[in-house]
């Protein structure tokens, strides 16, 4: 029973840790030193995701060598502690990190064995910043025990606001971006920029990651905020932060949805207009955007049209959304001649929901891979999919776990498709979005 009971808890809310979110929130933040007050164990979450990063901006070409990051630092929780508890070791490793760092601000992190065992964080927090004239920070949440990664990411975010933020003048047509997607230089931010420039918005700011504490103490200043989320798993926490930020600083937060697609781009630009009171700025941005997306049809469209294909989904709706998918696919007239909805990757209940998203989408033939289908598998041109298969000799579009946004990302996305489908026939292998 107590089983059961917290796999329906885990599967509710996601399937990682707060301190990840954290960390992530002030990786890129210069001056800042993150502590986990954790066993060692705990900090390889950290480096794995950072070094997915760096390659992955690698690979886009994207890589900042002059970019800071911030130390990560772990207190080393051991057997005993749970006995006598860890306080005095995180005030050490808190004296250390000052010591060695110097930095302008240090943010604690803490693991469920820190929960468990009772540690006052806070108050250790509290008097180690009293003796070092240092901010010192404990985020209030505690490793799997209360939340996830975006929950760490969030409680991050609230207690810079509540530290180093006051209510300012606001500068006109200004932007604070919240989330992270990438970074400044990343292609969605870079896209959102791109649209904003149809209504005179200059972004200022990103909060709460890649700010450094003078671009944090402006982000009052800014016009509005608007949120970089991409699931539906991230963006309540982001939009529970922009409607913080308005409660405590009076910053208006822009509550619309992900331009991700076609009809979800055009809408997000068309709420914007009302939200600015721009509705003719706005009328404009969907019409050039229209025509950009036409041109690019178009131009690739011949080389897509009537190409069959197999879509395979083993992410949940909370993070994977198949409409915008779906839409694209119609819109460059390819086939899409079955669903394979891996199933090892999702509960039942999470295969159910999205057999039954599917429906409503379309009238498409699903199959499950413990079904199988190699007839459709071998009848398709190339497959589009979540999960790499180990089929290397089939083409195959891996999809990101963020969607790209604006018509920039549907460009990007079915270039790559376009790359993939003028591939030798018995060449297969896979493309990375």
């Amino acid at each position: 029973m107590v089983m059961n009971k917290q796999a329906a808890t885990v599967c509710k809310r996601g399937y990682s840790c707060t301190m990840p979110g954290v960390w992530r929130a002030v990786s890129h933040n210069e001056g800042a030193v993150v502590i986990y007050h954790s066993p060692k164990a705990c900090g390889h979450i950290g480096r794995e995701m950072d070094l997915g990063m760096h390659f992955r901006s690698l690979v886009e070409r994207q890589f900042c060598p002059e970019q800071y990051a911030a130390p990560l630092i772990i207190s080393g929780l051991q057997a005993e502690h749970s006995v006598f508890g860890g306080a005095e070791l995180l005030r050490k490793c808190i004296e250390y990190a000052a010591r060695r760092y110097k930095p302008k601000y240090i943010l604690i992190a803490n693991s469920c064995v820190a929960g468990v065992i009772g540690d006052d964080t806070a108050a250790v927090a509290s008097d180690a910043e009293a003796d070092l004239r240092l901010p010192v920070m404990s985020v209030p949440c505690y490793g799997y025990l209360d939340g996830d990664y975006y929950t760490g990411f969030y409680h991050a975010g609230i207690k810079l606001a509540e530290r180093f933020m006051t209510r300012q003048p606001k500068l006109s047509h200004t932007v604070t971006l919240l989330g992270d997607r990438g970074g400044p230089s990343g292609t969605d931010v870079q896209e959102f920029k791109r649209m904003f420039a149809y209504f005179g918005l200059i972004v200022h700011s990103h909060f709460p990651a890649f700010a450094s504490l003078e671009d944090i103490k402006r982000v009052p200043c800014s016009a509005m905020t608007i949120p970089l989320s991409g699931t539906k798993m991230s963006y309540p926490w982001i939009r529970k932060l922009g409607m913080k930020l308005d409660e405590l600083l009076s910053i208006p937060f822009f509550d619309g949805d992900d331009p991700t697609g076609w009809q979800a781009t055009s809408g997000w630009l068309t709420e914007l207009g009302r939200f600015l009171q721009q509705e003719q700025a706005a009328a404009v941005a969907v019409e050039m955007e229209r025509t950009r997306l036409t041109r690019h049809i178009a131009e690739c469209g011949p080389l897509l049209k009537g190409k069959k294909i197999v879509l395979c989904i083993g992410r949940p709706l909370t993070y994977f959304d198949p409409a915008w998918v779906l839409e694209l696919i119609s819109l460059y007239g390819i086939i899409v001649i079955g669903v394979a909805v891996l199933d090892e990757m999702l509960t039942k209940k999470q295969e159910c929901n999205l057999r039954q998203e599917l429906r409503q989408q379309k009238e498409i033939f699903c199959f499950s891979r413990s079904e199988g289908n190699a007839v459709l598998f071998e009848a398709a041109d190339f497959v589009i999919t979540t999960h790499e298969l180990p089929d290397v000799r089939k083409k195959q579009l891996f999809l990101p776990l963020l969607p790209l946004a604006g018509v920039g990302g549907i460009i990007t996305l079915m270039t790559k498709l376009v790359q993939l489908a003028q591939r030798h026939e018995r060449r297969g292998g896979i493309l990375y979005v």
